[in-house]
């Protein structure tokens, strides 16, 4: 009994280990592509759930390809990359959680913001001024053109209409 005992703990140690080791090496693959922009090429219209897109794409790529070959725990590891990005979608849309990203070097798009009220944008710690202050739509989406195109580089964007808000750092080029 002691024994069954001490593989299920081993057991359980190890995979949790790997689901650890295995998120943080995916959120560091995931940060490393968006300072490349690769995901502002490939996945344009999904900016806002991309982590989410890839980590399932990655696990069902994986498990398609090489699950015949990869051990229990490899396996384990693959499905939790897949269900990261279920949490990460199912985190987004059912608590509504604000989100915003640059889509170019001059437009933002921010979701699930207040509706129906102003926002205030910041970039790189400074507010921006607008002609005409932005607003958010009745669902709380906007898509804001700045005044001037940023330079490439890795931009801070913040944006609040009061009570919800959003920020992101993201590589643009």
């Amino acid at each position: 009994m002691a024994l069954a005992g001490a593989q299920l703990l081993q057991s359980w140690a190890m995979a949790v280990g790997v689901e650890g080791v295995t998120m943080f090496g995916f959120e560091f693959v995931v940060s490393e592509l968006k300072k490349q922009s690769f995901m502002a090429q490939v996945i344009k219209t999904l900016k806002h759930y991309t982590d989410a897109v890839l980590g399932v794409a990655i696990s069902a790529i994986s498990i398609a390809v090489a699950a015949a070959r990869m051990p229990e725990l490899a396996v384990r590891a693959v499905r939790v990359i897949g269900s990261y990005g279920v949490y990460k979608a199912l985190n987004k849309l059912a608590r509504r959680e604000p989100s915003v990203v640059l889509t170019d070097t001059s437009t933002v798009s921010v979701i699930n913001l207040d509706p129906n009220k102003a926002v205030e944008v910041w970039v790189d710690g400074s507010k921006v001024s607008f002609a005409t202050a932005p607003t958010t739509d009745g669902n709380g989406n906007a898509t804001i053109t700045l005044p001037s195109a940023l330079a490439a580089g890795t931009h801070k964007v913040m944006v609040n209409t009061g009570f919800r808000a959003a920020f992101t750092e993201q590589y643009i080029s």
